[in-house]
């Protein structure tokens, strides 16, 4: 009985990782390239953007996320590509991965594209067994013990390769992105002794804006992202608007289907500078977990050159809609 019950506290503390969908950013819009690799260059510069998140702040073990990620165009093989870094922590879970993208894009006409993207990498997998508690361990100093062979007591690392892919459209008013992303979830194995495996589960993400000009200083960006492993399905609709280029605000409503709103967000952000801009977001909780967390916190770097690269050499067949 006591192997049984420490068998259900293990998985239950899997499928906190297995039940995730991809890293959750309420500033999806600020940072296509998340999400898509087909975004790879679609810029016209070299971006490079980092975030932290940190989710249902209050509430112990809730997961906390690092981002960063760099991307620019090739201009004389129509292409892009970039590298993206993550580190999830979620509990007694960590989870890095490093990636990285190439994209190759085609004019449409003068004012749109599509651009078509792979990318490749690795990901490590690490459960912490020191953060694990079963009901008949010793945890009194000196002594650990789960006072179960299943359970491990220190670090186990699994491993895997990741692929994804993506379509980006972008013309002068609409951006439209389809990609196919893994996430992997940690399995037990049957020998036990802690050892684990992990199986990638693939999520489709669907992301949509459209660029509204109000007038001369102020545009309305509305957006919509949508996250599904085909069994869940998590829909995100969000609105910026933007003065001057410079300072922006603009508010999220997020939940799963129709009926469970997981939270509301308020974001804003402003430019440090010609290149650098700084953005912060706030999660107000929805959910039956808002009686347990504080809501989340995300903030976001974004550097931008500001300038094609390899200035002289600009593309034959790629337009920038945003100079027309």
């Amino acid at each position: 009985m006591k192997s049984y019950y420490t068998l259900l506290i293990y998985i239950g503390s899997i499928c906190c990782l297995a039940a995730q969908q991809v890293p959750q950013f309420s500033l999806y819009a600020l940072n296509p390239y998340a999400y898509n690799p087909a975004y790879a260059g679609l810029d016209n510069t070299l971006v490079a953007t980092g975030a932290y998140r940190q989710q249902w702040s209050g509430l112990l073990g809730a997961p906390a996320t690092q981002h960063v990620n760099v991307h620019l165009p090739i201009y004389a093989i129509s292409s892009g590509v970039g590298l993206r870094v993550e580190n999830d922590l979620i509990g007694a879970h960590n989870t890095m991965q490093a990636i990285l993208s190439y994209s190759y894009q085609r004019a449409l006409t003068r004012s749109a594209l599509i651009s078509f993207g792979l990318s490749a990498g690795w990901m490590q997998y690490v459960l912490d067994g020191s953060k694990l508690r079963a009901p008949e361990g010793t945890y009194e100093a000196p002594d650990f013990s789960h006072n179960e062979t299943l359970l491990p007591i220190g670090k186990v690392h699994a491993a895997a390769p990741i692929f994804e892919a993506g379509v980006f459209l972008q013309s002068k008013k609409w951006d439209v992105g389809i990609s196919a992303l893994p996430v992997f979830a940690t399995q037990l194995k049957e020998n036990g002794n802690g050892v684990l495996g992990i199986q990638p589960v693939p999520h489709f993400l669907l992301y949509v804006a459209n660029t509204l000009l109000l007038g001369e200083n102020i545009s309305l960006k509305p957006s919509c992202l949508v996250k599904s492993d085909l069994r869940e399905t998590q829909i995100e609709i969000s609105a910026i608007v933007r003065w001057r280029e410079n300072t922006f605000a603009g508010a999220s409503i997020r939940g799963f289907g129709n009926t469970a709103n997981d939270a509301a967000v308020l974001f804003a952000g402003f430019k440090l500078n010609d290149k650098t801009t700084l953005a912060y977001a706030y999660d107000i909780p929805l959910s039956a977990l808002s009686v347990a967390q504080r809501g989340s916190h995300e903030l976001l770097l974004r550097y931008s050159m500001n300038k094609p690269i390899g200035v002289g050499k600009m593309p034959p067949l790629i337009f920038n809609p945003r100079f027309f």
